[in-house]
């Protein structure tokens, strides 16, 4: 069984409405809200970003990250794709709620969608509201790349969380990231 992501389990216990919304491609609205930035920054830091491993150059006698190494270019592609992956699921589950739906989309609470998604060989935590809330938007609510562009840049908005902010939780005490230098 797949491990719970921290954030579904906040919105397990949150769960509240926003008061701006969005529509998406399927019809489907959903409440959007300010996402809680600390979780946010948690989830940007969970990951340490790959490092370029290190060679020798002989003509000046030092060791210097190699950057183009193809192994380190996947990694970072690897650790590109998951890092999005956990953030788009933490702005859905922390900044969205459900408004309305289609009579013709099934529901989150639904097994016809679950059904389907598992028939894919994809695991499942259904007995999580928020796993089930979370997968059933990227899954059946936001089908194209438009509805999760229009989800993140609303849920970010409001949420205020920058780059600065990712740099500072980085090096804050009790962080699982590490200083380079050291």
């Amino acid at each position: 069984m797949p491990k719970l992501n921290p954030a579904l389990r906040e919105l397990d216990a949150a769960g509240e409405e926003g008061k701006d919304y969005v529509v998406l491609s399927t019809g489907v609205e959903l409440f959007v809200r300010q996402a809680n930035p600390n979780i946010l920054i948690r989830v940007m830091t969970a990951h340490k970003r790959p490092e370029p491993p290190m060679v020798l150059i002989d003509a000046i006698g030092k060791y210097v990250e190699n950057s183009d190494d193809p192994d380190y270019i996947k990694r970072v592609k690897a650790w590109e794709m998951d890092y999005n992956s956990n953030m788009l699921n933490a702005l859905v589950a922390l900044g969205t709620s459900l408004k309305s739906k289609p009579k013709n989309v099934p529901a989150p609470e639904s097994d016809e969608w679950l059904k389907d998604y598992r028939s894919l060989g994809l695991e499942a935590i259904p007995d999580s509201k928020a796993w089930r809330y979370t997968t059933w938007v990227m899954y059946v609510a936001a089908p194209v790349d438009q509805d999760i562009k229009t989800i993140g840049d609303a849920v970010r908005k409001l949420s205020g969380v920058r780059e600065a902010d990712v740099r500072d939780a980085e090096t804050f005490p009790g962080s699982n990231q590490t200083d380079r230098a050291g």
